[in-house]
């Protein structure tokens, strides 16, 4: 499973969402989000060739 949260800079400052990505890559979903991340502000455009080359490449690995 990937993950690929869309959120604004306030909902990623509140405390709780940092843990629930902590959960879900704990829970070995591939969370793109975090350090190496390219922040995505308002009006950015989906990362869809990042979550896509995630998703291919969690089809290999699984």
């Amino acid at each position: 499973m990937v993950a690929v949260p869309c959120l604004s800079a306030a909902q990623a400052r509140h405390p709780q969402f940092e843990r629930s990505v902590e959960t879900l890559r704990g829970a070995g979903v591939t969370v793109l989000y975090g350090e190496g991340e390219e922040e995505r502000g308002e009006g950015a455009l989906f990362p869809w060739r990042a979550a896509l080359d995630a998703v291919r490449g969690a089809v290999a690995v699984g």
